[in-house]
């Protein structure tokens, strides 16, 4: 009675796409290591007295940094472009604590 391209189509063509169906992670632990390395960051140059300290600031977060960064480049996440940010700010901010430890002594 109904010709044929108005005939509902089954979803046997769908089945054939590879990860059609499966279910991709969140990007929360993406987000947070672009955070914690963004923080990572500015936490050696916040205008405070950090007499002895400021140099050191910036450790706490970047090591946190770089492991979220590692844990939301595991596995199917969304978001991994915002942890591969995080981990490269996570690697400034510690690359410019030994650049102040060195300098600073």
């Amino acid at each position: 009675m109904w010709p044929d391209y108005a005939r509902p189509q089954s979803n046997a063509q769908w089945a054939a796409v590879p990860g059609a169906r499966e279910r991709v992670g969140s990007a929360v632990f993406g987000a947070l290591a672009l955070l914690v390395g963004l923080a990572a960051v500015v936490a050696p140059f916040v205008p405070a007295d950090m007499t002895g300290f400021r140099q050191y600031a910036a450790v706490p977060f970047a090591l946190t940094g770089i492991g979220l960064a590692v844990v939301g480049l595991t596995g199917r996440r969304a978001g991994k472009p915002l942890a591969v940010v995080g981990a490269a700010f996570s690697v400034l901010a510690l690359a410019i604590s030994l650049y102040m430890v060195a300098a600073f002594r």
